[in-house]
């Protein structure tokens, strides 16, 4: 099964629209996940109606509306695989020092991971999906794969990423593919 992955769209605050390479990257995929800061519902609508069925949770870059509609995190299953989604902001699950702290400087990789690690705790996840940080990521941490697709809007000095995932009954691998 192969997985579209995108995040931090930031439609129509950013781009107007999803660009043409996005289409390209998601030709053929069963299902497209989107880790938040969608901005505005119909953005999901296109997705679901240009390429397949989507699932996303917002970030705090979202409208009420998205907001209403999506959940902050979610976990589904593919072929026997638990992929927890959420977008990766620090929102209020943190103290005012840490989040004052992390804001002026980003936190280190194993320190964000265990805390995105931690928001499903108690729940078996064999990848997590996220965005926020709008740099791509691949890395196993504590036996957990974790995967940021980068940002369709890119980074400062970045070029606009997506990613896959490829999901069998016994593994989860991801690819980062620049747009």
């Amino acid at each position: 099964m192969k997985i579209g992955v995108l995040a931090d769209t930031h439609i129509p605050h950013r781009l107007p629209a999803l660009p043409p390479s996005v289409a390209r990257a998601f030709q053929g995929l069963d299902i497209i996940l989107h880790a938040g800061d969608i901005c505005q519902l119909h953005v999901l609508r296109t997705l679901q109606e240009q390429f397949t069925l989507t699932f996303a949770v917002f970030g705090e870059d979202d409208d009420q509306e998205v907001r209403r509609y999506l959940l902050a995190r979610q976990i589904i299953e593919f072929r026997e695989r638990r992929v927890g989604l959420i977008h990766g902001d620090l929102g209020a699950t943190l103290d005012l020092k840490t989040r004052l702290l992390w804001s002026l400087r980003p936190p280190p990789t194993e320190d964000l991971l265990d805390h995105l690690l931690a928001r499903f705790a108690g729940e078996e996840v064999h990848c997590i999906v996220f965005g926020h940080t709008h740099r791509p990521l691949v890395q196993f941490h504590r036996g957990v794969l974790f995967f940021n697709p980068g940002a369709v809007v890119g980074a400062r000095g970045s070029r606009p990423t997506v990613g896959v995932l490829n999901v069998t009954d016994r593994s989860i691998t991801a690819d980062i593919i620049p747009l």
